[in-house]
């Protein structure tokens, strides 16, 4: 079901459907603004591993096709309990006589029926290089403390190496902190110190370059299990933790503080990350499981929470290093719908999770950030902290298009303004907006669905809808703005005619022996290269061969330009 409503003019067609309307937790003005002020000198290329998940299924046809069809950008495994009983010489489970409590029962079943599927994930692999010309999946492991010593350890690194796979990213176990994962041989802290300190030395001895990662708790009451791991730091690169942010709203009575949690969320994983690596001053963390949770639902409120926690840890990334969103195909924070027997239903349905991933995905994934300053004139406030009413980051693809990235967590539209090297964008721009009618619950939709709706296309001024997450796109020559040009003008660069069937010339302000040029379709794919000397101010190229679209040409002149040319 589809709502429609006004606001400010603006006609805004609510992609996602929400149930249970809730009120807003914030008391805020009515007017609210926010200004992005990017400087394009500044950069910083975006660690593609901030926005990795936990995925299961990798023996079927349907399971193999599935994980081909999400791409994911890194693979954890094994990953949760059972990584801390997985035997890597059956690729099943063992245990020993110690009691895993809460566990046992469905340990008993892993041993007996479950396989982890290491060679689904080679083959898996195996694909990906040859589709890619070498570069296969980020692999993020974590190894059984509890049965495998230095030696065991290994031999199992060498084994997955030669299956193909890359082996340079170990957490040593999982949550151990909880009795209930441990075995004989990690009964105590001490013993696990011991056994972790000695597959650490094994492992850096026969690979030097192995970053290994150790798992501490974010829970107070855990302080002395952590003083006691921890060693002296050395045998370990960076600290794993996991930790699920928010609050549920469905219980009765706590929406409020509920919401007002999920959209504060970044506050609550800054707090307890800052305590975790007061125990390992300066080592980077790996949020290995983590999510925005509001209960079994999706809401509003924690799909905006969520989009707020991925650009903190990329406005971070001298402290987060790796993040695993849990998970991605299974019960808990699920991106897809689920079915009972914790598999994918078919046809595909996304949830909300999944659809404000993708607005992250697009704008983040093998980009370069620009430096990005936001300035709002609200704040949410709540007893951690405040955090922006608005939050935006701007980044630059290999195809030179600049993209923004802007959550609206107030219930109310915001004037934005856009500024690159001190000068306001005044050119053409592609305004998108994921737009939640309340923080409430969030319909599933079909998998390829597109959600996103255009608010605004063309130039002028830019106003963020209530509760959405914006993604602004089509932005080309920002690097020429400055304070010296208060606005920038391309008018003596042109493709004419454009539209286009085909051949089209592009205007240039003064004759250049040798002008390179190069063509890139609307998801910033190389189409096509040239050079050539221009002609009376002037050079040629073609399109006929290509599909209709819409096309990005890059000229090398003094400095890069682009210009948007239509093909019909």
């Amino acid at each position: 079901m589809i709502h429609k409503s006004i606001v400010l003019c603006f006609l805004f067609s609510f992609v996602i459907h929400l149930t249970n309307a809730q009120e807003y937790p914030f008391n805020l003005p009515n007017t609210i603004t926010a200004t992005l002020d990017v400087n394009t000198a500044e950069k910083e290329v975006f660690n593609n591993k901030l926005i990795g998940y936990n995925i299961e299924g990798f023996d079927t046809r349907t399971q193999k096709d599935f994980l081909e069809l999400v791409n994911p950008v890194t693979i954890r495994f094994p990953h949760g309990v059972w990584a801390n009983f997985y035997d890597w010489e059956t690729d099943g489970y063992q245990q020993d006589s110690y009691d895993n409590r809460n566990h046992q029962a469905v340990l008993n079943n892993y041993v007996k029926f479950i396989k982890g599927h290491i060679n689904g994930i080679a083959a898996l692999n195996t694909r990906k290089k040859n589709r890619t010309g070498g570069e296969g999946y980020d692999m993020m492991w974590t190894y059984t403390i509890n049965f495998d010593d230095g030696a065991s350890s290994v031999a199992r690194a060498k084994k997955d190496i030669g299956l193909g796979l890359e082996v340079k990213a170990i957490e040593l176990g999982n949550e151990h902190f909880w009795r209930g994962q441990r075995a004989l041989r990690t009964e105590t802290p001490e013993m696990y110190l011991a056994a972790a300190t000695e597959v650490s030395s094994a492992l850096k001895a026969e690979f030097p370059d192995i970053k290994l990662s150790l798992p501490l708790s974010w829970r107070r009451t855990h302080q002395d299990y952590n003083n006691t791991i921890k060693g002296d730091g050395n045998f370990f690169d960076a600290i794993t933790i996991h930790k699920y942010l928010g609050s549920d709203p469905d219980i009765p009575g706590e929406s409020n503080n509920a919401y007002s949690a999920l959209l504060t969320a970044k506050l609550e994983l800054a707090e307890d990350v800052n305590w975790v690596r007061s125990f390992a001053p300066g080592k980077p963390v790996w949020l290995t499981e983590w999510g925005v949770s509001a209960g079994s639902n999706v809401h509003g409120g924690a799909c905006l929470g969520m989009a707020d926690v991925f650009m903190f840890m990329a406005e971070n990334q001298d402290i987060y290093e790796r993040a695993n969103w849990f998970s991605f195909n299974r019960v808990l924070n699920a991106m897809v719908v689920v079915g009972d027997r914790r598999q994918p239903v078919y046809p595909l349905q996304k949830r909300g999770y999944l659809s404000t991933y993708e607005i992250i995905q697009d704008v983040y994934r093998d980009a370069t950030m620009l430096q990005s300053t936001i300035t709002s004139s609200a704040k949410l406030t709540v007893s951690r902290g405040s955090v922006n009413a608005v939050n935006a980051s701007a980044t630059t693809n290999e195809a030179g298009e600049t993209k923004v990235i802007a959550v609206n967590l107030t219930n109310k539209p915001v004037s934005f303004q856009l500024n690159f090297n001190g000068a306001n964008y005044a050119e053409d721009f592609k305004h998108e907006a994921l737009i939640f009618d309340n923080l409430g619950l969030v319909n599933s939709v079909p998998y390829n669905s597109n959600q996103l709706e255009i608010v605004k296309e063309g130039s002028g001024s830019i106003t963020l809808p209530p509760l959405s997450v914006n993604k602004i796109s089509q932005i080309f020559n920002v690097e020429t703005l400055s304070t010296n040009d208060n606005v920038f003008n391309t008018t003596s660069i042109f493709a004419y005619p454009n539209p286009t069937t085909g051949f089209f010339e592009i205007n240039i302000p003064k004759q250049y022996q040798n002008v390179s040029s190069v063509i890139y379709d609307i998801k910033g794919k190389l189409v096509s290269s040239n050079q050539q000397a221009s002609d009376n101010n002037k050079i040629s190229l073609n399109l006929s061969n290509f599909a209709k679209g819409i096309y990005f040409v890059k000229l090398n002149l003094d400095k890069p330009v682009y210009v948007k040319v239509i093909k019909n």
